[in-house]
């Protein structure tokens, strides 16, 4: 485990802030399952492995408590905690909403500046064949509409929705894509430009149901898995 999270700060070492560089640690250490469900963050242990004093550590865990990552008690300390099915799915659907809300919010009208950020990510979609990196730049789209919006409110509950769904896509249940899905996003640009209500129409009946379809997906393996997806 030590080797693997200290590569992880190898990444993150521009970060000046300790506790910042802590938290975007745990977070990948999360994601791409380092620290498992069940695992307990141990503070000397974790302040031992980065050379620091445990208070950025213990205010990392806080962070991560208040967004409903770990949770803490007197007996067990602090362990990762599990996702449920109803959360995993609870978050999908939640998610499913915003990202149609934002294109909604958005039509007729993406800001030049993230057109161009859009444009960038669609280039390197097209240059993708592993289905992580696809996942990845497929993520990073949806949530550049999101950011085009302006809207803070919006931008943060995205934001830590997406987490959740990236424990879910590395951990649980992997997405895949369709060899076309970076011309199915250009489409869906010109659509928000152009105000195309019939082809937005469209784009949300599909986008609804293969949401549906990887939810279905997630209900079986929790039944096939038992307790939880864990």
């Amino acid at each position: 485990m030590k080797d693997k999270l200290l590569k992880l700060k190898e990444k993150y070492s521009g970060i000046s802030q300790v506790s910042d560089m802590l938290y975007q640690i745990f977070k990948d250490a999360l994601i791409c399952g380092i620290f498992k469900p069940g695992f307990r963050l141990k503070e000397e242990e974790l302040a031992d492995i980065f050379q620091v004093s445990r208070t950025p550590v213990r205010e990392t865990i806080k962070r991560l408590e208040n967004e409903g990552l770990v949770t803490t008690d007197h007996v067990q300390g602090t362990i990762v905690k599990k996702l449920m099915l109803d959360e995993c799915l609870d978050t999908l659907e939640v998610l499913e909403w915003l990202r149609t809300a934002a294109i909604d919010f958005l039509k007729g009208r993406i800001p030049r500046s993230f057109l161009m950020r859009l444009e960038a990510n669609m280039r390197h979609g097209e240059t993708l064949t592993d289905p992580a990196r696809q996942y990845e730049n497929n993520l990073e789209f949806h949530f550049l509409l999101i950011k085009a919006t302006g809207n803070t409110e919006l931008i943060r509950i995205t934001e830590r929705l997406q987490f959740k769904e990236k424990i879910i896509a590395y951990n649980i249940l992997p997405f895949s894509y369709e060899e076309n899905y970076v011309e199915k996003h250009r489409r869906l640009i010109a659509a928000i430009i152009d105000n195309d209500k019939e082809y937005l129409e469209q784009y949300s009946v599909e986008n609804n149901e293969l949401a549906q379809k990887y939810m279905n997906q997630l209900i079986l393996a929790f039944l096939e898995g038992g307790e939880n997806l864990n």
